[in-house]
């Protein structure tokens, strides 16, 4: 356990971060080019091609270790593996580029003009991503039932893994918002923290959502814990300083516990599976009246059966990010069914968010950061 102002100084995002993230960029796109040289001086298209697949595959598959996978290597390299996993797959479509180029003009490109298009290339996909995990929207859902007798409306955010990928003024701005919108609850679906937070940030965020105008509920996600500090250099806070921090700030945890809204709504706050046993067998749960309207909110949908067996009437979810880097999303769906956006389980109605923000790199390529509006109506 590291003293607080230690782990003030491990990872604070600052204006640095932004600068080294570009750098780090920039740097891997240089020396991308100087291997690229040998191949572009022989000019054949069946080397391009190659490249190209190469690339491709090679930045992909780098982006899913760095975000999938739990490898302490790639979480102690920093920006480094995303930084090279970018210059890969923004140089690849240089290659393609001469491919095309060489089928039509019958000649091929110059090599300075295939260094500028790559620059450009990946400046642009680079700026966009960056800019685009600073941007949050709302993002509006109505769900009606013969089960309600009243109108709600609440507002759901999960996976802010706050002081990781979002300036502090973002994520001010957004709250704010949510304050204006006068909810009648907030529901938090995990990850509000990670491994990256330090002690004050964790403190700092749970007194801002505690201060919204509205009854806050929070589950946990698979991040909020630290359970995987070792891999940056240890933990900045425990599992007791955590919960003491948000039950102080007026915010009910739920931990496969449910509470009741009103005599027609029904919320049931799901432990995470990385919780291991502590999580309720759906058997083990507290019974609900089939005439209320039961709301679920867990923050990974990784169990088909768990979803249609619980019962609910709507279900809502995080943790993927919705890949948060193109193409991972697609990437995903072949090992979790339910990645992002609307589904139909059975009688539940599920919707999995694509985050308020995403994990620890500055920079978002597949879907935008969204805050869930959801209206509930008869």
């Amino acid at each position: 356990m590291q003293s607080e102002e230690a782990g003030k100084e491990k990872r604070k995002l600052t204006t640095f971060h932004y600068i080294l993230w570009f750098a780090l960029t920039l740097a891997g796109f240089a020396l991308l080019q100087l291997a690229d040289r040998y191949y572009r001086r022989k000019n054949r298209t069946w080397m391009y091609i190659t490249a190209f697949v190469l690339k491709i595959l090679a930045g992909v598959g780098l982006a899913f270790c760095s975000m999938a996978l739990s490898i302490p290597i790639i979480w102690r390299t920093g920006y480094l593996s995303m930084a090279i996993s970018i210059s890969l797959f923004t140089d690849a479509w240089t290659d393609l580029y001469a491919v095309i180029f060489r089928s039509i003009r019958k000649k091929a490109p110059g090599r300075k003009s295939m260094v500028v298009i790559s620059l450009c290339l990946t400046v642009v996909y680079l700026t966009y991503g960056t800019v685009n995990m600073q941007i949050i929207h709302p993002n509006e859902h109505t769900y009606t039932s013969d089960k309600l007798t009243h109108e709600y409306t609440f507002v759901f955010l999960s996976d802010l893994h706050y002081g990781s990928a979002q300036s502090e003024q973002t994520v001010d701005n957004a709250l704010a918002e949510i304050a204006q919108l006068k909810p009648d609850f907030v529901l938090l679906g995990g990850d509000i923290t990670d491994e990256n937070t330090t002690a004050e940030e964790m403190r700092s965020i749970y007194q801002k959502l505690g201060a919204l105008p509205a009854p806050v509920y929070f589950i946990y996600g698979n991040h909020d814990r630290q359970g995987l500090g070792d891999y940056v250099g240890g933990a900045n806070y425990t599992p007791e300083e955590l919960t003491a921090a948000i039950e102080a700030n007026g915010i009910t945890i739920l931990q496969d516990e449910t509470v009741m809204i009103a005599d027609d709504l029904t919320l049931l706050g799901r432990e995470d599976v990385s919780a291991g046993e502590r999580r309720c067998k759906v058997s083990g749960l507290p019974p609900v009246s089939r005439d209320s309207f039961l709301l679920t909110v867990d923050h990974n949908p990784f169990s088909e059966t768990d979803i249609q067996e619980t019962g609910s009437d709507l279900q809502l979810s995080g943790h993927s990010h919705a890949g948060q880097f193109f193409p991972l999303k697609y990437i995903y769906m072949f090992g979790e069914k339910y990645v992002y956006g609307d589904y139909q389980v059975g009688n539940t109605r599920l919707y999995v968010s694509s985050g308020i923000t995403g994990w620890y790199y500055p920079f978002r390529t597949s879907a935008h950061c969204n805050y869930e509006v959801v209206h509930l109506a008869p």
